[in-house]
């Protein structure tokens, strides 16, 4: 009985009676504002006028599942897929995507580090079948267009060059609460293949059946993700 009338004033709430226009303009004002806070290049790649326009369609179709706001926002990125008015900028969702992973990561608790001795120790056939996973936080982000690049030219008082080639290649990306905080890096796309094999539950045999360098190589990659606190 609660969970239906929820329900009925979810809809209404959104409905554009009204009857609820106080309550339905402060709801969307919240999200409209969380959505800025989380997306600050998408902001300013589009301006103030138009990110909030987007901002509050987004809110009325893509109803927040979580009375967290810092939960609201996860679906910006497909959502300006399908969204016409910016086609113009094709790489508008993916620079989405990778400002959520960078809130994700921010959010995320701290991951204890991994225990290289103690995997070193293992006998060789236990170590090929270790069950690596992606610490929580970590995003594995891919994109054709340069969206790290892009993010970087507009930090605010970036004091570089701001010219951003948009045919530069493809760029894989983990996002991560590393040490230091939250940030992302780049990362080859063997080393990325490898990483989204862990996220899919593979064992290290499995995720790196088709790493294409020497083992060393894939040791000093995966000591990399351990350091930085990529993988536990």
């Amino acid at each position: 009985m609660l969970l239906e009338l929820q329900r009925r004033f979810a809809r209404e709430l959104f409905a554009g009676g009204e009857r609820l226009r106080t309550h339905r303009e402060t709801v969307l004002g919240s999200l409209a504002d969380a959505l800025e806070a989380t997306h600050p290049v998408c902001l300013r790649l589009v301006g103030p006028d138009f990110f909030r326009a987007l901002a509050r369609r987004f809110a009325r179709e893509v109803p927040s599942r979580s009375p967290d706001l810092n939960d609201f926002g996860a679906e910006l990125g497909e959502y300006l897929e399908r969204f016409e008015p910016a086609r113009a900028l094709p790489y508008l969702p993916d620079v989405a995507r990778l400002e959520w992973a960078l809130h994700r990561a921010r959010h995320a608790g701290d991951a204890p580090p991994l225990d290289a001795a103690a995997l070193a120790a293992l006998p060789e056939g236990e170590r090929a079948e270790f069950p690596f996973r992606l610490a929580p936080g970590t995003t594995l982000v891919e994109s054709p267009y340069p969206i790290d690049r892009i993010w970087e030219v507009n930090q605010p008082g970036w004091p570089g060059d701001g010219s951003v080639c948009l045919d530069a290649g493809a760029v894989h990306l983990v996002v991560a609460r590393e040490p230091e905080g939250a940030a992302f890096q780049r990362v080859t796309p063997a080393e990325w293949a490898v990483f989204a094999g862990f996220a899919r539950g593979a064992g290290l045999a499995r995720a790196a059946a088709a790493w294409p360098e020497s083992p060393e190589s894939l040791g000093r990659a995966l000591a990399r993700a351990a350091e930085r606190r990529w993988i536990v």
